[in-house]
């Protein structure tokens, strides 16, 4: 090889970064604008701030998830500033870092065959997971825990296919156990990768004691992220709390869906993203073109992964973002030229035919995305510029079943530790947490709220009636729904 070639090739994976992280951007540009897509995300931000102000996560603030996403964004906060705008940057970027990883993962499962450098299948695996994760709110346009964790994922997916020393194998576990601390469905990524892994050393005749060491460095690599959150619980006292949150409760928040939800569950999300999953069901059936590694892991990967996402029987469509890392990783190698895919499929591969396709799509994705994001009136946004003129040092503002990021916009706290408000007005989140709603309300009334923000949509039975008609009075609603009380 020329030294000019080598210096290109040398360069491509950043070429690549670049194109990718560009795309990501154009993609998801308006809906960096709104205060408010998804409520978890509000959540996660304004528990980050309150991580950041010294409050301790499990006694000071509280919600389900484990306490890695909010240490995330904690730092995020710290680095950056607070600037939702700027954290939906960040996510577009971390999205096109995720796209990456799975490029050089899938360039690493094809490097056997000739001119794996130049085939367009690993390049093609990057984009596809960009554009899917960007086109649907609830399906990866609004940042979620599935964005963070799925980097550490791919990137330990990665490690395990390049690198063979025993460091970087504890690396890899050690990866895992983050994700796992993000959100504890990583678990099913962790064993599909371990399993994958295993069969590649078993099969390649490694001695037992090779692959043994490098699987038990994993494992230990996985736990020692768990443990040390353990510790630190511990050391405050706190360790019985953080096993019920580790444990019991995730047990409690299982519910039996109908068989059929399940199945609809499913084909709503693969359907969603025609014909990506066109390509990944040809490959599946056309493995031998390429090998058995690569359908193989993507087939181990993706079942364990849709029985952690139908485990809970709530099936979140933010859920499936797990399952795009394999749909993405496989689909990719439609576009592998070793493969003839027959004239039926032929004409998706010519790019006088696909870019052009491309370009609309992303223009058609974009209008939709400004008529969704960017138009429409943020009246979040709104209450927290009108409240910002009224509030003074000192009063407090709770926003009841209103979105919770306008503690974050009013430079307020929340005056209970369930941040999200699900989790007391839902009977059920409420149930699984040992949440009694009237004694929790009553606890918030005691500190004397000046403004409570409602949306006009409570139940007859809702504690926070009787106050709300007594000790509070209407000043302003905001759009059909928001409306803010003051108190008498």
């Amino acid at each position: 090889m020329s030294a000019s070639a080598q210096r290109a090739t040398s360069y491509q994976p950043l070429r690549i970064l670049a194109m990718l992280t560009g795309l990501s951007l154009v993609m998801r540009f308006f809906s960096f604008f709104p205060s408010v897509m998804d409520h978890d995300e509000s959540t996660y931000l304004v528990i980050a701030d309150a991580l950041r102000e010294g409050k301790v996560y499990l006694r000071d603030v509280i919600d389900t998830k484990p306490i890695g996403i909010f240490t995330l964004l904690t730092i995020f906060q710290t680095i950056f500033g607070k600037s939702i705008l700027i954290f939906r940057i960040i996510t577009a970027i971390w999205i096109a870092l995720t796209a990456w990883m799975l490029y050089l993962a899938h360039r690493e499962l094809i490097k056997d065959s000739p001119g794996y450098l130049s085939n367009p299948a690993p390049v093609a695996s990057g984009v596809i997971y960009v554009f899917i994760i960007s086109i649907f709110t609830f399906y990866g346009v609004s940042p979620n825990t599935e964005h963070f964790f799925n980097l550490l994922t791919v990137t330990a997916l990665f490690i395990i296919l390049r690198y063979q020393g025993l460091p970087w194998m504890l690396l890899a576990g050690v990866l895992l156990g983050m994700g796992f601390m993000i959100k504890y469905v990583v678990l099913f990524d962790a064993l599909a990768l371990g399993l994958f892994y295993l069969w590649r050393q078993v099969t390649a005749s490694k001695k037992m004691m090779y692959w043994f060491s490098r699987c038990a460095l994993m494992a230990i690599g996985f736990f020692i992220p768990f443990l040390c959150v353990w510790m630190y619980y511990r050391q405050l006292g706190m360790e019985e709390t953080f096993m019920f949150f580790s444990f019991k409760l995730s047990g409690r928040y299982i519910i039996d869906a109908a068989w059929y939800d399940y199945i609809r569950y499913v084909m709503d999300g693969l359907l969603r993203f025609l014909p990506v999953t066109v390509w990944f069901v040809f490959c599946s059936w056309h493995w031998r073109t390429t090998g058995i590694s690569l359908p193989l892991l993507s087939w181990l990967w993706g079942n364990l992964v849709i029985i952690i996402i139908l485990l809970p029987g709530k099936l979140f469509a933010h859920y499936f973002i797990q399952f795009m890392l394999p749909l993405s990783l496989l689909a990719g190698s439609f576009f592998d030229t070793r493969r003839s895919p027959g004239p039926a499929l032929a004409w998706m591969r010519k790019s006088v035919i696909g870019y052009p396709i491309l370009a609309v799509l992303i223009m058609v994705n974009m209008a939709f995305q400004k008529s969704d994001y960017f138009d429409k009136v943020d009246h979040a946004a709104e209450a927290a510029t009108f409240l910002n003129t009224r509030l003074k040092t000192g009063d407090i503002l709770y926003t009841a079943n209103a979105p919770q990021i306008i503690y974050l916009l009013t430079g307020t706290h929340s005056p209970t530790p369930y941040v999200h408000p699900s989790l007391i007005w839902d009977k059920d989140n409420s149930a699984a947490l040992g949440i009694s709603r009237d004694e929790e309300w009553n606890k918030i009334l005691a500190q004397e709220p000046r403004f409570i923000l409602i949306k006009d949509n409570l139940r007859p039975d809702n504690p926070m009636l009787p106050a709300l008609d007594t000790m509070y009075h209407q000043i302003k609603t905001f759009g059909k729904e928001l409306v803010l009380f003051e108190r008498r």
